[in-house]
């Protein structure tokens, strides 16, 4: 093949090489670098320890087994286990009752207000509820600026904005259960008494922070606003 001074270039040492040898160099590295690809997609699973979660000794349903005298693989209920419906089950977190309707259907409050008397006790049990599963975003004492906002989340309201004052019981109980904007569902955590518990203390914080007047200046942030 003729050299034309135009598709030369200089080399590695120095030296010059044309088109062809270029292309020719780059096939090899390409076939190279694909080879060590596969190698590694191919030798790496061999360099997993050999019981780990991934691949173990398991049965597949049905599956007969040598451990057992009947030689199957599943094992029949003991004798005098007394089938009880979810209903009449001890309860969460034993097992979850879950909510009727198809897949996604919103469940509401069927009381606008506090259907159970507020009592210290039910306000105790909010307020245990609210610090595990409420206060990582919203903040102890409710002004959205839980510990995981403050790492970069988005902030919730204010619970002590005019808007969240003003707002039915039922608002704050149908948020636990649905979701709302980036917060999702607490139904299969928090039980429905328990919701309405919470619901209890996030009324006894409000009315706290608004007997103050300098925490309920500070407090009313409105809701993007990061602490």
């Amino acid at each position: 093949m003729t050299e034309h001074d135009d598709s030369e270039f200089p080399g590695f040492t120095g030296r010059t090489m044309n088109v062809d040898q270029a292309h020719l160099i780059l096939f090899v590295l390409v076939l190279i670098l694909v080879a060590v690809g596969l190698g590694f997609l191919l030798v790496m699973p061999s360099w997993r320890p050999p019981h780990n979660m991934l691949s173990q000794p398991r049965y597949n349903a049905y599956d007969e087994s040598e451990l057992f005298i009947d030689g199957m693989s599943e094992r029949p209920l003991v004798s005098g286990v007394v089938p009880r419906p979810a209903d009449s089950s001890p309860g969460i977190p034993y097992v979850t009752v879950r909510a009727p309707g198809p897949a996604e259907y919103p469940v509401v409050a069927t009381s606008e207000k506090i259907p159970v008397p507020i009592t210290r006790e039910l306000l105790l049990r909010g307020m245990e509820n609210y610090n595990i599963y409420c206060s990582m975003c919203h903040g102890l004492n409710g002004a959205g600026d839980g510990m995981i906002v403050q790492r970069g989340f988005y902030p919730p309201p204010s619970y002590h904005i005019p808007r969240l004052r003003n707002s039915p019981d039922s608002h704050f109980f149908n948020v636990i259960t649905n979701g709302y904007g980036t917060m999702f569902s607490y139904s299969e955590r928090v039980a429905p008494a328990d919701r309405w518990a919470i619901v209890a203390y996030i009324r006894a914080l409000q009315i706290a922070v608004e007997r103050n007047p300098t925490l309920n200046r500070e407090f009313q942030k409105p809701a993007g606003v990061r602490p």
